[in-house]
């Protein structure tokens, strides 16, 4: 999946049949700090995080509200379905995070 967005607000603009749970906890993830993004949470559960070598991303130490559970929970079970997909358009996400 290799999308011809110039950066990554237009990446999230594009449609997105593939990992929409996982991109709507990510704007969501937008609404904390880094230390308590539930989206970085959900990186290093999935096994991103240490599969690209990173350390864990997340703070142990937060608190999250039912909103936070919820999406981190339909991100969760988008990519039990599915984790291909769903690593490919992180994977992709990433790329044009890190630019």
């Amino acid at each position: 999946m290799t999308t011809k967005a110039k950066d990554i607000w237009q990446f999230l603009e594009l449609p997105n049949r593939y990992a929409p749970a996982a991109q709507a906890l990510y704007l969501w993830g937008l609404n904390f700090y880094r230390d308590g993004n539930p989206f970085l949470v959900y990186l290093d559960l999935i096994g991103w995080t240490a599969d690209n070598g990173f350390t864990a991303q997340a703070s142990h130490n937060s608190s999250y509200g039912c909103w936070d559970i919820s999406y981190l929970a339909d991100a969760l079970t988008e990519f039990a379905h599915n984790p291909h997909q769903v690593t490919v358009w992180i994977d992709e996400l990433m790329s044009m995070e890190r630019v």
